[in-house]
């Protein structure tokens, strides 16, 4: 069991935790000037980009049952951190992709005419999106903007908690559409961050099951006590 944390430490390690959660980009950015990356560097941006979004989705994921389990609660005040940063990523992923495979693979003429190429751009991405690999990646970006949009305490208010609850539940079928999005094209690399999904979900489903026996078994109780006492 962890015990809580004050103020001034849970401000400092968010400050670590932030910038530890962009050194993919810093390191991203070295690699290509330094000319570290493959012979294809904007496909390893938009490769690396999407797991580094799976990542944090994942992480996000499994705060809650890390709190369960380990009994730290202040660990959940870096969950909205790390939904953020997911939903970064995702954004960088999707950026990356529109930028080095659709608009670098216009003919110069083409790009010197942004609506024209604005046109091509779009056309050549509907024709992408016919593709499930494409579908399904949109569907998670779609499903994680309203996470996004709504995860400052503001919103929450407005929303109120319920519907702020289960609004924020959509970040389950998010994680599994990027599950299917990341391990699509790649049959033969083991998908490490599904099975962390599915412990994740195994957690979150068994939590759930032994909370509703222990309200059943509560209800019982009352019941037979109140029948006990009428008689």
């Amino acid at each position: 069991m962890v015990g809580p944390l004050s103020d001034r430490v849970i401000r400092i390690l968010k400050s670590v935790v932030f910038a530890a959660s962009l050194s993919p980009v810093a390191f991203l950015l070295w690699d290509v000037l330094t000319d570290q990356l493959n012979a294809n560097p904007f496909n390893a941006i938009v490769r690396s980009s999407g797991f580094w979004s799976l990542r944090f989705l994942c992480l996000t994921l499994a705060i809650t049952p890390l709190r369960w389990l380990t009994g730290w609660h202040s660990v959940v005040k870096f969950r909205r951190m790390f939904g953020l940063f997911g939903f970064f990523y995702a954004t960088v992923h999707t950026a990356a992709y529109v930028l080095f495979d659709r608009l670098a693979g216009l003919d110069a003429w083409v790009r010197a005419r942004p609506l024209i190429a604005t046109a091509h751009t779009l056309s050549a991405i509907g024709v992408d999106l016919l593709r499930p690999f494409f579908a399904i990646g949109l569907v998670a970006l779609v499903l994680m903007a309203p996470l996004a949009a709504t995860s400052t305490v503001g919103m929450i208010r407005r929303l109120g908690g319920r519907r702020w609850q289960a609004l924020h539940r959509l970040a389950y079928p998010a994680a599994v559409a990027s599950v299917l999005h990341t391990y699509w094209p790649l049959t033969l690399r083991a998908p490490r961050y599904a099975v962390i999904l599915g412990i994740v979900f195994v957690l979150r489903v068994g939590r759930a099951y032994a909370r509703r026996r222990a309200s059943m078994a509560r209800t019982e109780k009352i019941l037979s006590t109140s029948a006990g006492c009428r008689l």
